[in-house]
């Protein structure tokens, strides 16, 4: 043994030193009462799942039975039966026909030449002459336009 009592003995443990100002909470949670809280938030949330599906299958009724699978493209004949099967009024007697007569009006608007206003003096031109008009010449700009933006003075500036 070691005779010195000034000198601490490596075998004996040694106090730790406390503030007696400075505590700490004793009764932390403990692990058990976590996973039992996540547990419960998990089955929570599935039971809430769940409930909300059942409630939205009660209140689409027959939405979630299948349905024979149906093309949207259809012939005029057959898209004719289907208007058929509308009830009065029927706002378009023939939608395909004029689907396609409204189609034929516009390529015919974009590809040829015409007028937009007589009374005017406006016309309308095909679009790929007016993209050739438009390389050809460019775009307008304003001649009185600013190229470079105003420089600003920054406060240590103004205050001399």
């Amino acid at each position: 043994m070691n005779s010195n009592l000034n000198e601490p003995d490596a075998a004996r443990p040694q106090p730790a030193e406390r503030n007696p100002e400075v505590t700490y909470e004793a009764a932390d949670l403990s692990a058990r009462a976590v996973v039992l809280f996540l547990l419960f938030l998990a089955a929570g949330a599935v039971l809430v799942t769940g409930g909300l599906w059942e409630l939205y299958k009660h209140m689409a009724g027959n939405s979630f039975l299948p349905h024979p699978l149906e093309t949207p493209i259809v012939s005029q004949a057959e898209a004719r039966k289907i208007i058929s099967r509308f009830p009065p009024p029927r706002l378009q007697s023939d939608p395909v026909q004029d689907l396609n007569t409204m189609r034929a009006q516009e390529e015919l608007t974009l590809n040829s030449y015409g007028w937009t206003g007589q009374a005017n003096g406006r016309i309308h031109i095909p679009i790929e002459r007016a993209m050739d008009l438009l390389a050809a010449s460019g775009l307008p700009v304003r001649e009185n336009a600013v190229t470079k933006a105003p420089q600003t003075q920054t406060n240590a500036e103004k205050s001399k």
